[in-house]
């Protein structure tokens, strides 16, 4: 009873490792068949289960029926595996494949319900389970070829097939060209073998210990074993990567345990004889051990053969630590010095769009700027719906949703020579490319690369928008980097912006920082016709880091608007990005609106603004609308705490925003503007337009300071025009 107990074990171990397997089938384009593999063989373990059940407390005839169709689905499976290996990694299956597997699968069904005395019973003995099979040959032919329809099913099925497959699965993989896809393949051929030996074993062992034969399902755990492993598997196994694994074994670990134990050793003689002094010394030796490992990781640790595999917290700070004060030629060597260091990577290309759909060349690690490269905007469209904007050529093959531009990428990694791309882009707008040359160690970029390269995209974002509106010298003056660079973001995201044009709304923004640079900003985007999303706040910071966050946050919310079409969503995303991928300690105060043409409805999410205020002109009055709001970055989890509300609007009403620094102003008796005083420099000016509303009250504003402003100060106004043309 004990072996139908250990099938039944090794079927659900199966059924929830399936599961496991399928949480990737978004993942790899291999999952789904896996999956499917994974859960056929549980099932020949549980019908195993089944027929040893029957075998002790069924009668034989449904004994014998169990094993028939175990034993059918054995051989169905046994097939399918090496179905499965012939598809890796493409995943295609051929007239011809087709073919030969539905002869093999007829094959396997002949034996286990045609064959004559193919399998006669199914029982158990005083020696254990037993399987009886008769002679495949007559009587007379019997005497000289003594082989068994069930000898020579498993010699078949378990041998011969896999076998042979193996030898083909080798074939291909000496002309595979992906390194990862060769060494996976070469894997999944390793564990045929192991499921032989382990057959055989079995086998051996049945001729002494008979009941062991109930296991034989346990011969196809190597292989899908080594399936699993190889469909998860994103790294090329090197002889300097297991090298340095030796050494740092050997200098981490083995040598210092040996030099305690020897101090073990030889102390322990003096164990009875110094009672308290041999604690002491013993304690010594381990703290000096201790001490010169501390002392020694702290001086190579950042060497190649100390440095951790997980290095996403150096690469983090070097990545935030750049100076873009440099000129762009530093910060690029920077941004190549940094991808050498962590991942090895042997080279470097920033390609650019010059906004005409032409590409150049504007950095090269190798200095050779001469470089035709194969991209074109259809491949970069087809990319951002595949919703990916890091690809590595290991990947090509195993993900399924680059299998339409797949032929593109393989040729844009081949002729540049590269083997990751990091494409820039800001929502649909395409800006440009990093190529990142082959590790020189000869491994490949891993799933863990990816992970990282997708967290610190925005940084990665960043110098390729820096690169793209910076490095025209003849627009630069004579003032210092830092200003230069400041004003220009905040130019370009002036001008980036979706002014909105409807004849029911007049909009009209000030963005004024108090020293040339600010962290505040204004954005409006166009949804539709009818919809019109607009955002206004202030990140933490001062200074080129704010501005950095700024254009980074903008590009973001485009490319999440892209993405999601749920308001409150993408307010939980962008709370997301600012916690993990921005500086530690940024955060943001604003507003969300959504203005809803067809509806004539403000819909706003609060998060942190100080004010937001609506004239209604039907009671010539301006109220505070603010709802609950939560300044995004701190809270990981923010969606449970949003809260979207809405405004109806007439013809005539004025929305009006402001950051803090308005109300934060302070004149020069000490004073604060405040919020009364910002109501009523509404009020006064609400029979203007716009954009003039927001001009008077800054003038009102200076007025009040009498001095220079040491605050940013932004504010949006929008006047709802209604039904008038």
């Amino acid at each position: 009873m004990i072996y139908a107990f250990l099938n039944v074990l090794i079927g659900v171990i199966l059924v929830f490792q399936s599961f496991r397997v399928d949480r990737k089938s978004g993942k790899y384009q291999s999952s789904a068949s896996l999956v499917n593999l994974v859960l056929f063989s549980s099932s020949v373990f549980f019908l195993m289960a089944l027929t040893v059940f029957l075998t002790l407390k069924g009668t034989k005839q449904f004994a014998l029926i169990g094993g028939r169709i175990t034993y059918f689905l054995f051989g169905w499976f046994a097939i399918s595996s090496c179905d499965y290996m012939l598809k890796y990694p493409e995943y295609k299956r051929t007239a011809f494949m087709k073919v030969m597997r539905f002869i093999f699968i007829v094959g396997a069904g002949y034996f286990a319900f045609f064959a004559p005395n193919g399998l006669n019973s199914f029982g158990y003995t005083r020696d254990g389970f037993e399987i009886v099979s008769g002679f495949i040959f007559s009587r007379t032919l019997g005497r000289t070829f003594r082989v068994t329809w069930l000898s020579a099913f498993y010699t078949l099925y378990t041998v011969v097939f896999p076998a042979f497959v193996s030898l083909m699965v080798l074939v291909r993989a000496e002309h595979a060209n992906a390194k990862l896809v060769r060494q996976n393949m070469v894997n999944n051929v390793f564990g045929f073998v192991l499921s032989w030996a382990v057959f055989q074993f079995i086998k051996s062992s049945s001729m002494y210990m008979p009941y062991i034969t109930a296991l034989t399902p346990v011969g196809f755990l190597p292989q899908l074993f080594f399936f699993i492993r190889s469909n998860e598997n994103d790294e090329v196994v090197d002889f300097r990567g297991v090298m340095r694994g030796l050494l740092r074994f050997l200098i981490e670990f083995l040598i210092p345990v040996c030099i305690v134990g020897a101090a073990y050793f030889i102390l322990a003689p003096y164990n009875e004889t110094y009672v308290y002094l041999y604690p002491i010394l013993l304690f010594s030796v381990v703290v000096v051990v201790v001490a010169i490992e501390t002392v020694f990781r702290k001086v190579y640790g950042n060497s190649e053969l100390f440095r951790a595999k997980r290095y996403a917290e150096s690469f983090e700070q070097d990545i935030t630590a750049l100076d873009f004060a440099k000129n762009p030629q530093e910060i690029t060597e920077d941004v190549y010095r940094i991808f050498k260091k962590y991942l090895g990577t042997s080279s470097m290309k920033i390609i650019m769009d010059d906004g005409t759909g032409n590409l150049s060349v504007v950095y090269s690690s190798d200095g050779n700027t001469n470089v035709e490269i194969p991209f074109d905007h259809a491949t970069g469209d087809a990319i951002m719906n595949a919703h990916r904007q890091v690809i590595f050529k290991e990947q090509v093959t195993r993900h399924g949703s680059l299998a339409a531009i797949k032929s593109k990428l393989e040729i844009l990694f081949n002729e540049t020579k590269s083997d990751a791309v990091i494409m820039l882009n800001e929502g649909r707008n395409f800006i440009g490319l990093i190529l990142l040359g082959p590790k020189s160690s000869g491994n490949i970029y891993s799933d863990y690369d990816y992970e990282i390269f997708n967290k610190y995209y925005s940084n990665l974002f960043v110098v390729g928008y820096y690169i793209k509106n910076i490095m025209n010298e003849s627009v630069v003056g004579t003032v210092n980097r830092e200003i230069r660079m400041s004003g220009q973001i905040i130019t370009s995201i002036q001008e980036n912006m979706d002014l909105i044009q409807s004849k029911k709304v007049d909009a009209g923004y000030l963005m004024i920082p108090a020293h040339n640079i600010g962290g505040e900003f204004v954005d409006m985007i166009r949804l539709t016709d009818t919809r019109h999303i607009f955002i206004i706040g202030a990140l933490s910071g001062k200074g080129i880091a704010a501005s950095m966050s700024m254009v980074i946050l903008k590009s973001i919310i485009r490319t999440y608007l892209a993405e999601t079409t749920d308001f409150k969503k993408l307010v939980a995303k962008v709370n997301v990005f600012i916690r993990d991928s921005l500086p530690k300690g940024t955060f943001f105060a604003g507003i969300f609106g959504l203005l809803d043409f067809t509806s004539d409805t403000l819909y706003y999410i609060n998060c942190g603004s100080p004010a937001l205020y609506v004239y209604t002109r039907a009671y010539n009055n301006v109220i505070e609308v603010q709802g609950e709001g939560h300044i995004l970055g701190f809270v990981k989890d923010i969606a449970p705490l949003l809260k979207v509300k809405k405004v109806k609007l007439a013809e005539g009403d004025i929305i009006m925003s402001v950051t803090d620094g308005i109300l934060d102003t302070k004149s020069l008796r000490g004073d604060i503007f405040g919020k009364t005083r910002t109501q009523n420099a509404l009020m006064d000016n609400s029979t203007y337009p716009a954009d003039k509303m927001t001009k008077f009250a800054y003038e009102v504003l200076v007025d009040f300071a009498s001095k220079e402003l040491e605050n940013d100060v932004t504010m949006l106004v929008i006047k709802y025009l209604g039904n008038r043309a």
